[in-house]
């Protein structure tokens, strides 16, 4: 735990103590659940100041709701889907070459 973080929990045993809120700083740092009851105990109680006091703590001690990991999606390579023929349908007849024309324009 940094120093920062450590002047933030002092600064929230004062203001606890004023609004007559106990807090145990050993169990605060040890025990997550407790820490994240005691700022929200404390943030309903306090001002302005408190409740950004309480958020600091909160987003440096890592008690806020987890943000969720961006899935990763691989498009997965599919096979050609075959074309659906209707049973009764003939089979329709593949493109013929072409002939050499004998014939220009419409003349014979």
């Amino acid at each position: 735990m940094d120093n920062d973080t450590l002047k933030l929990i002092a600064r929230l045993k004062i203001a606890a103590a004023r609004l007559q809120l106990p807090v145990d700083v050993v169990r605060f740092v040890a025990d997550s659940e407790y820490a994240q009851q005691s700022l929200l105990r404390y943030a309903d109680m306090a001002d302005e100041d408190g409740v950004v006091l309480a958020l600091q703590l909160i987003g440096r001690l890592g008690l806020g709701a987890p943000t969720p990991q961006p899935v990763v999606t691989v498009p997965v390579p599919t096979a050609p889907r075959p074309t659906s023929r209707r049973r009764d349908a003939p089979p329709v007849p593949a493109p013929r070459e072409e002939e050499p024309s004998q014939y220009v324009g419409r003349l014979r």
